[in-house]
């Protein structure tokens, strides 16, 4: 966590009011730009006397910390390039719930890693995926790269020039790094710890660069790609968080949720959310497929009441004194699993302003 994002945040606990977080730093580091970066330590909150953590430079900005720990702590403590120390070793344990085995790694955090990888891929590597003669794909690759997901978001930040935006659910931090690059000061935030330690390696270079991703192949089998990322790295930084929850100090000219609400528990609640931390005039970036993975079928935008999913979110949006600034129903992504794993999405893509 970048000393200076200090200001940019906000205790995610519904009770707090706007004090100023506080750090108390355990180790710090200096990242290639010279920007100061906190490697482990803790931030508190003056209203709620709460404590977050920072571990190898991720802060753990969740309120329900605990919870958190229940599935994630195996992951942290087994970190094998950046362990915590000895002394946030004992107090990520403290704060589990007792019955959290730290020696267990739940298999869906070990698949984890290798959607991480996949998503680097995905963010970071599409031209060349495109390009690669033994790609069986990569004509489909190249079609859909001209006007996928990600290039359609660059074509919109360009047009709408923020000057500070939230990336919900960020991955890997593609779309951050895009929004760095236009100069937009930018939190990238994910409730995965393994995607935002790699956001930061690849755009920060912290807390070591991230040069190389696997690419899978059969089973376990992979082959190391190298890794390019264009981003200017003052301008973002990246903390382990809800898109359920209030992050911002004060509201950003651009929220994002890039393939997100068909994934939350509360897809409503994630529309308000993002809402509530765009000034008046911003604007809104949601993107889905509508897979609604997980998610019960009374909470679908629509599915109550039997309506589509895009039809559903611009009436919710509209609710909400949002307006459509541009809108493409079907837009592709493609992206590499594994060797002979492709996924093809159909992704409505809807750009609000907050009137």
């Amino acid at each position: 966590m970048k000393a200076t994002s200090l200001s940019f945040l906000r205790c995610p606990a519904s009770r707090c009011g706007q004090s100023p977080l506080t750090a108390d730093v355990w180790a710090r580091t200096q990242l290639p730009t010279g920007e100061d970066d906190v490697l482990e330590g803790l931030v508190s909150c003056a209203d709620c006397g709460g404590s977050y953590p920072v571990v190898a430079g991720v802060l753990l900005l969740i309120e329900d910390l605990a919870g958190y720990l229940r599935d994630h702590l195996g992951v942290i403590l087994h970190l094998t390039d950046f362990p915590p120390g000895e002394a946030m070793a004992q107090w990520l344990t403290s704060r589990a719930p007792d019955d959290t085995d730290a020696r267990y790694v739940r298999r869906s955090m070990k698949l984890e890693e290798r959607y991480v990888n996949a998503f680097l891929g995905a963010h970071y590597d599409r031209d060349r995926l495109a390009a690669d003669p033994e790609n069986p794909l990569s004509e489909l690759m190249a079609a859909a790269v001209a006007r996928d997901v990600w290039t359609r978001c660059s074509t919109l930040v360009d047009e709408v020039r923020p000057g500070s935006a939230l990336d919900a659910g960020c991955s890997v931090g593609g779309l951050s790094a895009t929004l760095s690059q236009r100069q937009a000061r930018t939190i990238g935030f994910d409730t995965s710890f393994l995607s935002v330690l790699a956001a930061r390696r690849a755009v920060l270079s912290g807390p070591t660069p991230l040069d190389a991703y696997r690419a899978y192949g059969e089973g376990d089998r992979y082959q190391e790609h190298g890794l390019t990322v264009a981003a200017q790295p003052r301008y973002a930084d990246f903390v382990v968080a809800s898109a359920l929850a209030p992050t911002a100090a004060g509201p950003v000219d651009l929220t994002c949720a890039i393939n997100l609400i068909d994934l939350v528990p509360d897809p409503a609640r994630l529309l308000d959310t993002l809402v509530a931390q765009t000034n008046e005039g911003g604007h809104v970036l949601i993107t889905s497929p509508y897979g609604w993975s997980d998610v019960a079928r009374n909470r679908w935008l629509g599915g109550a009441a039997g309506q589509s999913s895009p039809d559903a979110l611009r009436s919710a949006a509209a609710d909400r004194g949002l307006r459509v600034a541009w809108e493409d129903r079907q837009v592709p992504w493609l992206w590499r699993d594994y060797s002979r794993f492709w996924r093809l999405h159909s992704v409505d893509a809807v750009l609000f302003v907050r009137t």
